[in-house]
């Protein structure tokens, strides 16, 4: 690690923590580093005691949660009385978070809470909320996950990640590049990734000389096949981690080859930031069971193991809006295995996820699929929405909306793709009832056909 990222974990960070920032992330951070020297029996009984405690604080302060609870049949919270008992309470779709948003937030928590959003990989965009507390300690999850791959506080890092999206003042710019750089990091966007001009990448990764590399899956994956194909000389970092979408072993191989380092997978989503991530062992990924409650269900809803289901999570640590029994719309496969490198968190076997297709246009830009959920979250009107490519020079986008939507957002939405596609791409912008879904009973957010 550099000096400037050795005395920023030991020192710099630890301070700006719980002095200027005035949040729990440092101490959060150290205590969940340190449950790692625990047993498995261990974590799942500190996992147990905090969803306990959780769902007697819903019982009692979430109003929608008493009344779906009620209706299942559950007279009194306490006669949930270990995991077992907890598959007896109902699911949480996005739907039902959007049809109760307010009886889901206690009335303590209410205008004190932080906002987010996200642009719904399942075409669903999708409104939250969680107090401090939550999103100090999600930071602190995702700080340890990081770390045993060479990520962690202080190392020097290099994001192929996604961007702001719209008009960005200057000011706002030069604060972002600021705050980046005293995390020891730099952030490139993939919103505007060219085939044509990869060596562009190359160069910015070996100007930085970063530890770590983090990035989506499928840009890291453009970059490398470039590299190989062209020989170019590389900076080889500590580490690659990847994220947002699935990642292939022929995808693997190829980024490791270009790089001449590991690759490891991370899987989180934005309501609950790091769910899972590799080890050196890279034979599946560790669950943070102390922070969140992983499971896998059937087409019935029964829970699942040892095969591909669909996940569901609850966070131990958000108060501030419970997300109980969370059905985040990815599926996954469970392990009953326990990992060779000492690491006691249990295993996902395999996320099934969905996989964001490419966007490409006739003279090689290529646009992720997770600009569009990106860009589309910013727009309450919206529903539902499907971007889908049958050719090479148009791409059809269908929208479900509501009556907050209007002929303005449709002008925004296709300047923003025709600044990423260099207006290349004929747009067509179709309003519908409804989007269908895939016979696996899912979304797709985009579709590539070429």
């Amino acid at each position: 690690m550099s000096f400037y990222g050795t005395v920023y974990r030991k020192a710099i960070f630890p301070f700006y923590s719980k002095y200027i920032k005035k949040s729990n992330v440092h101490s959060e951070f150290t205590d969940a580093k340190q449950r790692l020297n625990w047993s498995i029996k261990d974590l799942q009984e500190f996992q147990w005691k905090r969803l306990e405690k959780l769902l007697h604080h819903c019982w009692n302060n979430v109003p929608y949660y008493r009344t779906v609870w009620e209706k299942s049949g559950i007279k009194d919270i306490s006669e949930i009385e270990s995991l077992a008992d907890f598959e007896r309470l109902p699911i949480l779709t996005k739907q039902d978070v959007n049809d109760n948003y307010d009886q889901l937030i206690p009335e303590s928590a209410r205008g004190k809470n932080i906002k987010k959003a996200t642009g719904g990989s399942t075409g669903q965009p999708f409104r939250f909320e969680l107090d401090e507390l939550s999103n100090d300690a999600r930071q602190a999850i995702m700080w340890r996950g990081y770390g045993w791959l060479h990520a962690g506080i202080g190392a020097k890092s290099f994001f192929l990640w996604g961007d702001n999206v719209g008009k960005v003042s200057l000011l706002r710019k030069i604060k972002e590049v600021l705050y980046h750089r005293f995390y020891n990091r730099k952030m490139v966007s993939t919103f505007d990734m060219n085939i044509g001009h990869m060596d562009k990448y190359v160069q910015e990764i070996n100007s930085y000389s970063p530890e770590t590399i983090v990035s989506y899956v499928n840009p890291l994956y453009e970059v490398a096949k470039h590299i190989n194909r062209t020989q170019s000389k590389v900076h080889s970092p500590k580490s690659l981690l990847t994220g947002a979408e699935p990642l292939y072993e022929y995808q693997r191989a190829e980024i490791e080859q270009a790089f001449k380092s590991k690759v490891y997978n991370t899987y989180g989503c934005r309501e609950f930031m790091l769910i899972a991530a590799e080890c050196i062992q890279q034979k599946g990924l560790h669950i943070n069971i102390d922070h969140l409650v992983v499971e896998t269900l059937d087409e019935n809803n029964k829970n699942i193991e040892s095969d591909a289901g669909d996940i569901v999570i609850t966070d131990l640590m958000n108060y501030g809006m419970p997300l109980i029994r969370y059905v985040n719309g990815d599926r996954a496969t469970l392990s009953d295995v326990s990992c060779a490198c000492g690491n006691p968190l249990p295993m996902i076997e395999k996320v099934n996820g969905r996989k964001l297709d490419v966007i490409k246009t006739a003279s090689g830009q290529i646009i992720p699929g997770e600009l569009f959920p990106h860009l589309f979250k910013e727009f309450e009107g919206l529903i539902k929405f499907q971007v889908k490519q049958s050719h090479i020079e148009s791409l059809d986008i269908s929208l479900v909306t509501d009556e907050q939507f209007n002929n303005n957002d449709l002008v925004i939405i296709e300047n923003e793709i025709n600044k990423y596609s260099k207006k290349e791409l004929s747009i067509k912008l179709h309003m519908v009832d409804d989007i269908p879904l895939t016979s696996s009973g899912k979304y797709r957010v985009t579709i590539s056909e070429l």
